[in-house]
């Protein structure tokens, strides 16, 4: 399995009538540069010229997507049945695009904010941006820099897709007129917190803070974010394994430390299970790719 390049900004240029797909396991953040084209899904075809593009979610395969596959929702957005770009017959395209894997950022987003982003990838979007729109001039303003992938490069492409789905975490609504206060206590205290703490935290640790019982507060958990807190933490820790092996050249036995395992055969056995390679293994098949490709039709 091949990893997309997280926040990395990469271009490639399609032939006349040339196609392209994203891979669509991360968020996909694409601008046309030069030239012109469309966005092919569901049977329709919308019109991209130069500055425009798309905002697109993970999204699963065909036959698992939903009924409603060419509804489009209040906000503007439309579920993403894995179209693909196409170039015009006229000319050749330019397209500059970057990745976004939520899964890196377990030290920016909060428990709720990775819910949220969750219930969007289990009925994927995506959003059309115009050269005009904000997003746009934003986009075209990155793209003009020096090409970079330092540290100033990968916070400007961060805040630009952050501000492009920040629509899609409003906060979860009270329960009623009568709010459970143990339950708004618990979206106020767990659902603010950052992922990387959660992971690190014991269940007493958690219930203590809310003054109630382990069991409740596992029985609340759930309620609110659909998984146990127990399932939770293992991938957040193994996703924060993933990132380590793939950032630096560190032991794997000092990625299972850092990624809160204590024992090297269950941290190899857990990573097998989640990834279905080993750590090591998953090391060597994954290294960096260069980011210009030229694809013809």
């Amino acid at each position: 399995m091949s990893v997309e390049r997280h926040l990395i900004l990469q271009e490639l240029v399609l032939r006349p009538s040339g196609e392209w797909a994203p891979e669509g396991r991360s968020w996909t953040i694409a601008r046309v540069a030069e030239g012109g084209g469309y966005w092919m899904q569901g049977g329709n075809a919308r019109a991209l010229n130069p500055g425009d593009g798309l905002v697109l979610a993970p999204w699963s395969k065909p036959n698992t997507l939903p009924m409603l596959a060419k509804q489009t929702c209040s906000t503007g957005l439309a579920i993403n049945d894995g179209g693909q770009l196409r170039a015009s017959q006229l000319g050749t395209l330019k397209l500059e695009w970057f990745t976004v894997q939520p899964q890196f950022l377990n030290g920016l987003l909060t428990v709720a904010e990775w819910h949220q982003l969750e219930m969007v990838r289990a009925t994927p979007f995506f959003l059309h941006f115009t050269a005009n729109e904000p997003t746009g001039q934003k986009f075209a303003h990155i793209a003009n820099q020096t090409r970079s992938d330092g540290l100033t490069m990968r916070c400007a492409l961060l805040q630009l897709w952050a501000s492009a789905v920040s629509g899609l975490l409003a906060a979860p609504p009270a329960d009623s007129a009568h709010i459970n206060r143990l339950r708004e206590r618990f979206r106020q205290v767990i659902g603010h917190m950052m992922e990387a703490k959660l992971a690190t935290c014991e269940r007493g640790e958690l219930a203590g803070q809310l003054h109630c019982s382990e069991r409740h507060f596992s029985r609340l958990f759930r309620e609110e974010f659909g998984v146990p807190l127990r399932a939770r933490q293992i991938e957040l820790r193994l996703q924060r394994a993933r990132q380590l092996l793939s950032d630096s050249d560190a032991k794997v036995i000092d990625v299972a430390y850092d990624s809160g395992y204590r024992h090297l055969g269950l941290f190899n056995a857990m990573f097998k299970k989640r990834f279905g390679v080993t750590p090591s293994a998953w090391r060597q098949q994954n290294a960096r790719m260069p980011g210009k490709r030229l694809l013809s039709k």
